[in-house]
């Protein structure tokens, strides 16, 4: 019998984070066949959003970024997909750009992330996750709404 999950929204937090070109820099989670992603992670128990992706940022690719509250990008709730999932909520955060003095910077840490790469927006929206995709809108750098999507998987009655 399959139990229903907890009550609650699992959190993401993910960085985007551009250079001088205005390239996005993805990153390759050290998973079979993976898409390519944003760093960033899970929020844990008691860690903001904002905590989070300066953190999964530190432990991902070994930076110390300058990321505030104003930096958040776009905010998605997703429906879950099946009845054992939980709908969730996924942030993204707009991190700072980064020059190449910064890239002798970057260490992987590789029991999660195994690549990273420069892409320019098209072509890192054809590699990413295509729901991490459809949050990145609209200019990449200031200024620039805030976005906000809801992704439902069926219509659901209030």
């Amino acid at each position: 019998m399959t139990r229903p999950p907890p009550p609650g929204h699992p959190v993401t937090a993910s960085v985007l984070i551009t250079d001088p070109q205005g390239r996005l820099l993805v990153v390759r989670p050290a998973k079979p066949d993976a898409p390519w992603a944003l760093p960033g992670g899970a929020v844990e128990l008691g860690e903001s959003p904002l905590d989070a992706a300066r953190r999964e940022v530190r432990e991902e690719l070994g930076l110390i970024l300058d990321v505030q509250t104003h930096d958040l990008f776009a905010v998605e709730w997703l429906q879950a997909t099946r009845p054992d999932r939980r709908d969730r909520l996924a942030f993204i955060f707009a991190g700072p750009q980064l020059i190449p003095a910064d890239h002798d910077r970057i260490t992987l840490q590789y029991e999660e992330i195994d690549a990273w790469r420069w892409e320019p927006p098209t072509s890192a929206l054809q590699i990413l996750h295509p729901r991490i995709a459809a949050r990145i809108v609209g200019p990449l750098q200031y200024p620039r709404p805030t976005t906000y999507l809801e992704t439902r998987t069926q219509e659901r009655t209030l």
